[in-house]
């Protein structure tokens, strides 16, 4: 089989032209804004990686060259605990648009012919599998995507008590893409919905391998009305102990009896 390296892509706080207020309206890249991010990335995204049964990556999370010295120091420890965690400091969005090929170029060994890429937000988190399953569907073929469909969601309703319901779709966020190293481009050059138009596509959806978290400070992201659940074994998704969150078991309830007159509807249509 071919040699091949995998690079996972996070932009934590680079600033980009398109990002003025938060989902709820909230200015990002604050002080408050940081804070708040590390407390969710060290919570829940970093040991998620740090928790992959593969350890065969290298996670490029990308920094504001500007970023203050004390959210540095973060950054140098996190570094020191876990060696895949590489920082790359950028101005803006638009370096790492310009320069992507080179900074990936230089994780290259000589042996490499094909780069699988993969693209993670920076509060979102995986389970232990998730990147033992990707490469276990590598074959060493360009532009083929690696479709892992099935997740769940974790909305923050108070402080580590949470709604959990389920994400499935296709090309979605997680999604990744295996291209020689002669003509790659790398995952960050789509938005993630585009790779449903590829023509070579490896899907798999036995169980949920990632997080998606929503919270107040999100862009986009909003929880949908999708089947709630009660028990989640957190430890798959390497939340430390101390940090493993609450299911609010009369919000589960609640979501799960919004949807019911969805479900009758759905089950008239079929009749």
């Amino acid at each position: 089989m071919s040699a091949f390296i995998h690079i996972i892509t996070t932009r934590f706080n680079v600033p980009t032209e398109n990002w003025a207020q938060t989902r709820a309206g909230h200015t990002p890249l604050t002080d408050e804004w940081h804070e708040h991010r590390f407390e969710l990335f060290q919570k829940y995204t970093f040991p998620s990686f740090k928790n992959q049964k593969n350890k065969n990556f290298v996670w490029l999370v990308f920094f504001d060259v500007n970023t203050k010295t004390k959210y540095l120091q973060i950054v140098r420890n996190l570094q020191h605990e876990f060696p895949n965690f590489m920082p790359v400091f950028v101005r803006d969005g638009g370096e790492i648009n310009a320069g992507i090929v080179e900074i990936f170029e230089k994780y290259f060994q000589k042996d490499t012919q094909f780069v699988i890429s993969t693209d993670i937000d920076n509060d979102d988190f995986l389970h232990e599998d998730f990147l033992d399953t990707i490469q276990s569907l590598y074959k060493p073929v360009h532009n083929l995507v690696i479709d892992l469909r099935r997740g769940l969601q974790m909305s923050l309703i108070k402080r580590n008590k949470v709604l959990v319901n389920e994400f499935y779709a296709v090309a979605n966020p997680f999604v990744s893409i295996i291209e020689n190293v002669t003509a790659f481009k790398t995952i960050m050059n789509e938005r993630h919905t585009n790779f449903r138009n590829y023509q070579n596509v490896v899907s798999y959806d036995q169980k949920p391998l990632f997080i998606q978290l929503i919270h107040s400070q999100n862009l986009m992201n909003a929880t949908l009305q999708t089947k709630a659940f009660s028990s989640i074994n957190f430890k798959e998704f390497g939340i430390p102990l101390e940090h493993t969150p609450e299911i609010l078991i009369w919000k589960t309830w609640s979501h799960n009896f919004k949807r019911l007159p969805k479900i009758f509807k759905r089950l008239i249509l079929r009749q």
